[in-house]
């Protein structure tokens, strides 16, 4: 009877070990679909939404769908911060790119998004693909660093490690990739070599040291047709990423070496002979950012403001909501949330803060979204510039700049301060003060029983001193 007893409360801990362990892993998520009417050049993004609840990036285990007609390119990962009834609520986000491979309208049927064993179906929907400026990549030899001694050898494949900047400022994004290149006429037969084993050992040594990465996710190599001096080239690019450099110190970037398989005929058989091509050594000399006291504390690149209004007129106490936008080829993700701060004009409570870094055609763009509610209290003719703006360092002018907010909104009505209101207020002391009795005395507890504890010590000193001197009387 005992061992029986033991075999079911044995059974039972596993039990409810079991559904425990299912618990944690349970993940709360939601699926965002992208835009559906993209061009070539653009990608198609499905992103999932996961609270953190003591998750971090690493520790979701996610699988996006496989879509007819469209190629897996990386995955990129984003922070949000919600603001609700006072408490910050952290989410991370998830977007799978997708590269579509021909143009037209096409159908993408109902599919699973997966996160930790749990899924969950998005509904189906069409996506319309328009042409693309041009069918080629033109790689200008000015914007990237490509050797005399390779554009010399114009006629064979060769192996490159180029970087859109070799002159970077601390800061600004580099994109580095590693490719190999086959001209259009060529006649060999080639083919690779374990790439699965040669790939990855390259890339650890390419990596920089004392940079930020940001990396493009490439699975498997990227084919495209792409010229070089005007000369037609096949490119198999097997690593894109951007970085940004953490200080001015040169960052050399070594010679690498990959095995090629040649096929050659010998009689009526075929033989696969390994070659071997050698990408040149690459130096990158980032630059310091010039003497500012905002140095190294505000985001460096091109930046642009999207910005939007519920409505530019309003009255007194009527709630707007502002929405912006900051994106660009920057490390977006560095922009810090302004610390707003109302005045005797306008009230501001910031609801929502979004950052993500993503690919986007042969850039890595930053984004920094954020959700702000506007209270206005006093009537009047308000430029929004004068409490929303971003201060970067400009690469193309080199110098620093600030976006400012262009909407102007006029408020009518009374002043809202005629009546005291701190109804808005989120965790406010004097919350609701204004409906308090000001003619009716309240006990304070501490104020009242102080001065009543001092009163009887008085007392008693005084009895104190009268039975002395009647004592001694």
């Amino acid at each position: 009877m005992n061992s029986r007893n033991a075999f079911w409360g044995l059974f039972l801990y596993f039990i409810l070990g079991f559904q425990t362990l299912l618990a944690q892993n349970k993940v709360d998520f939601s699926i965002q679909i992208g835009s559906k009417n993209i061009t070539q050049d653009e990608t198609f993004v499905i992103s999932i939404t996961v609270p953190t609840n003591g998750n971090t990036s690493e520790s979701v285990i996610y699988k996006f769908p496989e879509l007819a007609n469209f190629q897996k390119l990386g995955i990129s990962r984003g922070k949000s911060s919600n603001y609700l009834n006072g408490q910050i609520e952290q989410r991370i986000i998830y977007s799978q790119h997708y590269q579509a491979l021909g143009v037209g309208q096409f159908y993408i049927p109902s599919e699973e998004v997966m996160v930790n064993q749990q899924s969950q179906k998005f509904d189906p929907f069409y996506i319309s693909v328009s042409p693309s400026n041009g069918t080629s990549t033109d790689i200008n030899p000015n914007e990237v660093s490509i050797s005399d001694e390779v554009l010399a050898k114009a006629n064979q494949p060769f192996l490159l490690v180029s970087s859109s900047h070799v002159r970077p400022f601390v800061g600004q994004g580099f994109t580095l990739k590693f490719s190999l290149f086959v001209p259009e006429n060529n006649t060999q037969e080639l083919e690779f070599d374990r790439n699965d084993i040669q790939i990855p050992k390259l890339i650890q040594q390419l990596r920089p040291r004392n940079c930020w990465e940001e990396s493009f996710g490439l699975q498997v190599e990227k084919v495209s047709q792409v010229e070089v001096n005007q000369k037609k080239y096949t490119e198999y690019r097997f690593f894109q990423a951007t970085y940004f450099a953490l200080n001015n110190r040169p960052i050399q970037i070594p010679s690498l070496s990959l095995q090629i398989l040649k096929k050659e005929k010998v009689g009526v058989d075929a033989k696969s002979v390994p070659i071997v091509f050698k990408s040149p050594a690459l130096l990158i000399q980032p630059r310091s950012l010039p003497n500012h006291p905002l140095a190294s504390k505000v985001p460096v690149g091109i930046y642009e403001l999207k910005e939007s209004i519920s409505k530019i007129k309003a009255k007194t106490g009527e709630q707007l909501m502002y929405s912006s936008s900051v994106i660009g080829d920057g490390n977006g993700i560095l922009w810090d949330s302004k610390g707003l701060e109302s005045d005797y004009f306008i009230d501001f409570n910031r609801l929502s803060t979004q950052s993500s870094v993503y690919p986007s055609m042969d850039k890595m763009l930053g984004n920094k979204t954020e959700i702000i509610q506007i209270i206005p209290k006093q009537p009047g003719k308000f430029a929004l510039k004068q409490y929303f703006y971003w201060i970067y360092f400009n690469t193309r002018t080199e110098k620093f700049d600030t976006l400012r907010s262009k909407i102007d909104v006029e408020i009518q009505g009374q002043p809202s301060d005629s009546r005291l209101n701190t109804s808005r207020e989120m965790d406010g002391l004097y919350r609701g003060i204004e409906n308090l009795n000001s003619d009716e005395v309240v006990w304070n507890r501490w104020v009242n029983w102080r001065q009543l504890a001092n009163l009887t010590i008085f007392s008693i000193f005084v009895v104190l001193i009268f039975l002395v001197w009647k004592t001694k009387k």
